[in-house]
């Protein structure tokens, strides 16, 4: 089971419905941001975690943030838009203004060609809907992600990173969802892959723990 934290984002059911839009998908459970209760209770299951897009800034994002801080480095994560920087966040990472910050843009990304879940596509388009984007941190405040830039975009601005050590993470500033964007179909089966693997190799069932009480 992979735990799917909504940030009430207009975009969040296109993005569940492209996470189990490939052949083979586990299940995604869909757990709603202010449910304060059951979002805690993840920092005690052992599940893959993905943080949806959605409106404001990651400091916003309380539970959200504090999640991610617990649980990074022990499971997969996977950050999309906003649940790409509270990723960058609980890493250490600064937030700032974005240069342009129109959305619905197209964007052109140039990724590291040594990228865990990016390699295989050097160069790609990509929707971004945000007026905030990462930057790089002058040090690292949390030792348990040691995260890199993986993307940039023409203007020079983070668009994804992923952790360097350990359990991996990652985290997109752009939609891999919009009709706009490239087909990233194999950069989705590649991070469910990996958690499914993941999974494969836990003891700990989740689902208990996480339904309503």
């Amino acid at each position: 089971m992979i735990c799917f934290i909504d940030h009430f984002d207009s975009f969040s059911f296109n993005v569940l419905a492209w996470l189990t839009g490939g052949s083979g998908s586990p299940e995604v459970l869909r757990i709603p941001a202010d449910d304060v209760q059951r979002v805690r209770k993840l920092k005690d299951a052992t599940c893959p975690v993905v943080f949806s897009p959605g409106p404001g800034s990651p400091h916003e994002a309380i539970e959200s943030l504090d999640l991610c801080r617990s649980i990074v480095g022990r499971a997969p994560v996977f950050g999309i838009c906003l649940g790409h920087q509270i990723l960058g966040v609980a890493a250490g990472w600064e937030i700032k203004k974005a240069s342009d910050p129109f959305h619905g843009a197209r964007r052109a990304i140039i990724s590291r060609e040594d990228s865990f879940f990016l390699g295989d596509l050097p160069h790609f388009h990509a929707a971004t809907y945000n007026s905030l984007v990462l930057s790089v941190p002058k040090h690292q405040e949390n030792k348990s992600l040691e995260a890199r830039i993986a993307a940039t975009c023409e203007f020079g601005e983070v668009q994804a990173i992923e952790s360097v050590h350990g359990v991996k993470a990652v985290g997109v500033q752009f939609h891999p969802e919009s009709f706009l964007s490239d087909d990233f179909s194999r950069f989705r089966d590649r991070w469910l892959d990996y958690a499914v693997g993941w999974m494969a190799d836990q003891s700990s069932v989740a689902a208990p723990l996480l339904m309503p009480s």
